[in-house]
């Protein structure tokens, strides 16, 4: 057991922590969040030791060894390949590997093979050689690769020097060194920033299986769903630990936000009848005993704090766009090379494409990390040189939204002037400070010179700006980093209640999952498309992966030119009559999918809830003496009962499941010929 006793933490003479205290397990595996500038990273940094608070420890044993990611301020050898770095990860095995070399090198210059000091060589040699298959030394190489491939390296990648990466890929190799160290306690700082959707994925499956305890600060909503096993919240400098994932987490935290209200308010009214009774009669004699007395009772009272609803009222909408075209924008035989005379030509976009964005589209536009995502989004933008044609569609208007365009604030600006510099309408200029709020700049934040700002504040206000004019085509490049998990609800909101087109990266996927209608992966040279929302998607490869194709670009090849691929759609712009055909088909399977999904999904969860409460009996049934009991009985009926609903649901389960893989090859089907 791991406990964090009454740490209390100032910065700059601001109380960050308030004799907070916590206990954790080894195994837990801890989602800690709470708002920006409540404090997480520092509470990671006091317990990796590298914070001292002014009151409190953690206390936890001398010998327990702490592995913390941190965010940025990497410390790594540059010139060290990054095979080489993960592993330094197997310590002992790399010791006991290096005296096993020497012992053997001892042992071949002996030619006395009768002496003492040879049998004693032989003897720690034997022994040397079990611990360092005990320590799995021969399958350090096997582990560091698979734990280098499952976060996106490839094989030619693992023998160049960590200087030539970037600071995320370098942030990556630090990730699978620590993973394979095994420290007792694993402090991770927004882990998910700099992997891609796949590598994420990869790390969901890793992690239940990691022997320690794990602490994630993520503003990654689906990850803390599938990862953690508690909740801690830092809130109004306390923590408090909730059992359970983030959703868990969130229906717990509203009802205790129910009950805080309702005392706060109760006390505020016991406050102010107490006060009003000492001011009415504050001047009569006959009631000075009576008054003094309550004045007492106001002085021992111990002052609820207002619940903080600030971040539910947070809301913003963007404005109505200009209606576009039905074709919103359009390509013909796209291909992408970037040449440089220092090395051989990189190939992005190698199948002349014929790409279609249509209006109503909400495209999420994914893959893995160089594939070409935000490349695709500079061509869709106009600013990234191609190959082949670009189409706008009518009355087009455009807000292109990357990380890059926080570095072009001008420094000597105030956030306020730089949202006003943007606001070309006085209806944009009146939007201005619900989309600071909603982007987490309040009060005097407003009046603070963009110079001064963090990175992360930067890349919020060039979000705001991009946001404040009508425009019916948004294409938004990592929109949620730097968002806090409430700010991207309300950016998620508002994407929800918009009219014209998105067309957003991201490895978000509950950003992604909540307005999606679309998934473009980009993989292999091409754009592929699954006509549906992410969870869709997620199926489909899941489908596709369990019938034995290991590759998830398998949706629809966008049209490939003159090289068709099979399955692809079909070649050069569509009619109108083949847009509003392929429109109502999407429609007309959607209606025939959607329930089938909400089917599978509602037996899928009774049949995981039954087999939970089944293995429970079944432990009981396993015991001889439980049968002396008056228990037994009922126990053996309720698991009869258990096994036959169960029965009946895996029939279910699997009638379904054929009737929508039916659907989904029909509407393939249907879409190839009709198209």
């Amino acid at each position: 057991m791991y406990r964090i006793h009454n740490i209390t933490y100032f910065i700059s003479n601001r109380l960050l922590f308030n004799k907070v205290s916590i206990t954790f397990n080894k195994g837990d595996r801890i989602g800690l969040i709470g708002a920006n500038g409540a404090g997480k990273t520092t509470l990671l940094r006091v317990m990796a030791g590298q914070a001292e608070p002014e009151e409190g420890r953690c206390e936890w044993p001398s010998a327990t060894r702490i592995g913390y990611l941190q965010q940025e301020s990497l410390e790594i050898k540059r010139n060290q390949t990054v095979r080489e770095m993960v592993m330094d990860a197997f310590k002992e095995a790399n010791s006991l590997e290096d005296r096993l070399k020497a012992l053997s090198a001892q042992l071949e210059r002996m030619d006395n093979y009768d002496s003492d000091r040879y049998a004693a060589l032989v003897q720690e040699l034997e022994e040397v050689q079990s611990r360092y298959e005990l320590a799995g030394g021969h399958k350090r190489e096997a582990k560091a690769e698979d734990a280098l491939k499952g976060l996106g390296f490839s094989s030619v990648q693992l023998d160049e020097p960590l200087k030539t990466f970037s600071g995320g890929w370098q942030m990556r190799a630090l990730l699978a060194k620590l993973l394979l160290e095994e420290p007792d306690i694993l402090l991770l700082d927004e882990p998910t920033n700099h992997l891609d959707i796949t590598s994420i994925e990869w790390l969901e499956r890793y992690l239940p299986s990691f022997p320690g305890a794990v602490w994630l600060v993520s503003h990654d909503q689906m990850f803390l769903n599938r990862m953690v096993t508690h909740i801690a919240a830092l809130q109004n400098r306390q923590i408090s630990l909730y059992k359970g994932n983030y959703d868990t987490f969130e229906e717990k935290y509203q009802e205790q936000l129910i009950l805080r209200r309702q005392a706060y308010e109760n006390q505020q009214k016991e406050l102010e009848q107490a006060e009003k009774f000492i001011n009415r009669f504050r001047a009569k004699a006959t009631k000075a005993r009576q008054v003094q007395s309550k004045i007492k009772q106001l002085e021992k009272v111990e002052r609820l704090e207002a619940p903080d609803e600030t971040e539910a009222s947070i809301e913003f909408r963007f404005p109505d766009p200009p209606q576009s075209g039905v074709t919103v924008m359009s390509f013909s035989n796209l291909t992408k090379t970037y040449r440089s005379d220092r090395s051989e030509p990189v190939h992005v976009f190698t199948e002349k494409q014929d790409i279609q964005i249509e209006r109503g589209d909400k495209i999420a536009l994914i893959g893995a990390n160089g594939a070409g995502k935000s490349t695709l989004a500079r061509i869709i933008n106009g600013t990234e040189p191609f190959d082949g044609e670009r189409i706008p569609g009518h009355n087009l208007s455009m807000t292109f939204f990357a990380q890059h365009l926080a570095d072009v604030l001008e420094s000597d600006r105030t956030v306020m002037e730089e949202m006003e510099m943007s606001a070309t309408s006085l209806e944009a200029r009146s939007r201005i400070r619900g989309i600071l709020g909603a982007f987490l700049f309040s009060g005097d934040d407003v009046f603070k010179k963009t110079g001064v700002l963090s990175g992360g504040e930067r890349s919020r206000l060039a979000l705001a700006k991009s946001l404040l004019e009508p425009a019916n085509l948004l294409i938004l490049d990592e929109p949620t980093n730097h968002l806090d998990i409430q700010s991207r609800k309300v950016l998620l909101r508002a994407l929800e209640q918009y009219k014209g087109t998105v067309v957003a990266v991201s490895h978000d996927r509950f950003f992604l999952s909540g307005f999606a209608n679309k998934v473009w992966r980009v993989a292999d040279g091409r754009v592929y498309e699954y006509p549906g929302d992410y969870a869709y998607y997620e199926w489909k490869v899941k489908q596709q992966q369990e019938n034995g194709n290991v590759t998830p670009d398998s949706g629809n090849v966008l049209n490939s030119g003159k090289d068709k691929k099979k399955g692809a759609i079909s070649s050069g712009p569509k009619s109108k009559e083949q847009k509003k055909a392929e429109a109502l088909l999407r429609k007309e399977f959607g209606q025939k999918l959607r329930p089938l999904r909400e089917q599978l999904d509602r037996v899928e969860k009774r049949i995981s809830g039954l087999e939970e409460k089944k293995a429970l009996l079944e432990e009981k049934l396993a015991d001889p003496e439980f049968y002396s009991g008056n228990e037994a009985g009922n126990v053996v009926r309720e698991h009869g009962e258990i096994q036959q609903e169960l029965e009946g649901l895996w029939v279910e389960w699997e009638e379904a499941s054929t009737a929508l893989e039916a659907v989904e090859q029909e509407y393939d089907h249907m879409l190839k010929v009709r198209m």
